[in-house]
Formats: C-alpha cells, sequence, structure tokens
C-alpha cells in the first residue's frame, strides 16, 4: 500500500456491515411490560454493541477473549452507530403463552397465562455502519473481526447471516437518523423509535456493568440512554393482524 492507498484508508469514516435476516425478529422496547411486548423494528446500538463483546466470546480463546471484548467496547462505546433497515418489514401481531411467578400459589410456582407480542419478517437486508472516525486500522480489523461473528440481534432467535463489511468515507443516504438531525427530509422518514445507547462512559467500571455475571447495575438516562431515531420507513397498510412497513428512497 503506497502513500495515497494510506491516507485514502484513514479517511474512512464509516465500516458499512451487511447482514441477511435468516428468522422473525424481536426486540421489544424498553418501556414494554412482560405482557405488551411491541417491538421495534431495528437492532438498537446499545445491542449492537453488547453484541460485539459477545462476539468476542466466542470469536477467541478463553486465554485473551476477555481482553479482545474489552478492547472492542472501549473502541465503540463512544461511537455513533446508524442503520439502513431491510427494504420491507411485515409486524405480525399475535398472542402468545406465558410462564408467569403465581400471586396466590406458594412462591417459586407459576401460572400460564398470554401476552401480546410482535414479531418482524424482513424483506431484503439490515445495514449497520459504525463510526469508525478516529481508530488506527488495528482496531477497526479487530471491530471487523467480531463483526463476522454475530449471528443475532435482540432476542434469542433473531438470527442474521453475516454477508460483509466495506468501509466508506461517506454514509449513503436512506440511514437512520438523530431526532436532531439537520438533513431529514420529511415525507421520508415516517417511523420514529426510540433506540437505546451507551450513556456516559467515562466510569472505569463501565464494562463490568455491561457484564451479566457482576454484581454492577445499568441505570436508564445514565448509563443507557434513549435517543428518538427517525427510520427511512413508511407504512403501507395495517390491519389487526399485521402492519407492512416499506422502505422509501431518500
Amino acid at each position: 500500500m503506497d502513500g495515497s492507498d494510506k491516507a485514502e484508508a484513514k479517511n474512512k469514516a464509516w465500516l458499512l456491515t451487511v447482514y441477511r435476516p435468516v428468522s422473525l425478529f424481536a426486540l421489544k422496547t424498553t418501556y414494554a411490560t412482560n405482557k405488551g411486548g411491541k417491538t421495534l423494528l431495528v437492532p438498537t446500538p446499545y445491542a449492537i454493541k453488547l453484541a460485539l463483546v459477545d462476539a468476542c466470546f466466542r470469536a477467541y480463546g478463553p486465554e485473551d477473549a476477555e481482553d479482545k471484548a474489552r478492547y472492542v467496547f472501549d473502541q465503540v462505546k463512544d461511537k455513533a452507530i446508524r442503520l439502513l433497515p431491510p427494504e420491507h418489514c411485515v409486524v405480525q401481531n399475535t398472542f402468545v403463552k406465558i410462564k408467569q411467578e403465581s400471586r396466590e400459589g406458594a412462591k417459586g410456582t407459576f401460572d400460564s397465562t398470554v401476552a401480546y407480542r410482535e414479531f418482524c419478517f424482513f424483506g431484503g437486508e439490515l445495514v449497520i455502519a459504525l463510526n469508525i472516525e478516529g481508530l488506527e486500522d488495528k482496531s477497526i480489523d479487530l471491530i471487523e473481526n467480531s463483526l463476522k461473528h454475530i449471528n443475532h440481534f435482540g432476542k434469542r432467535g433473531s438470527y442474521f447471516q453475516f454477508i460483509e463489511c466495506k468501509r466508506v468515507t461517506e454514509l449513503p443516504s436512506g440511514f437512520s437518523l438523530p431526532e436532531d438531525a439537520t438533513d431529514f427530509k420529511l415525507g421520508a422518514y415516517g417511523v420514529m423509535q426510540p433506540l437505546d445507547d451507551i450513556g456516559e462512559t467515562d466510569e472505569s467500571d463501565f464494562f463490568d456493568r455491561i457484564n451479566s455475571y457482576s454484581n454492577k447495575s445499568l441505570t436508564l438516562g445514565k448509563h443507557r440512554i434513549l435517543k428518538n431515531t427517525f427510520l427511512s420507513y413508511r407504512m403501507i397498510r395495517s390491519s389487526r393482524d399485521y402492519t407492512y412497513y416499506s422502505r422509501v428512497s431518500v
């Protein structure tokens, strides 16, 4: 790689990763209840960053997986993530049987009940854009390798197949926009959802707070924050059983 090629590589500001959905997707909104599980239409930046951490533990051996995971998390925790949703999305409305702890029986017993659930059927591919401005090539290579080992987002069973990664200097049109975006186009972005992301990260024990086996906790509004995000979807039709969204060209 000559000098001009190296300079061009350093100017790559976004890492685009393409995934193909291979099952129904579900990821409940933050304020959803156990019995009213409305789903988001895309994975959240928070879920994607934690999926990267999880991927490190499967991509590397037990001797250095945690070190890799901590390093990757430090590189991406403050980085912006934007999403280009699949071209088509049909949200199925359904009721399922669940178990909940009994209010009248002995402690530890469970009763059957019903709960509302939504599942997304996607047509097309999901593209995740990670801002890599300022990162060294070795860090980007490690992140890229971790992205290749992700096979699900959100609820277990929401499987995706990795297709490819590529680095670009500018983000193509159609990707999600934060609420305060200046390039928002009325009519093209017809859906807004609150997507969670990493919040304040200046605490030295932040990695332990995302560790499921740690006794440290995450505080909503501080360590995990909600950002109203516009998606380039428009609702085409809706009924009692489903809602159909189509991606709009921007």
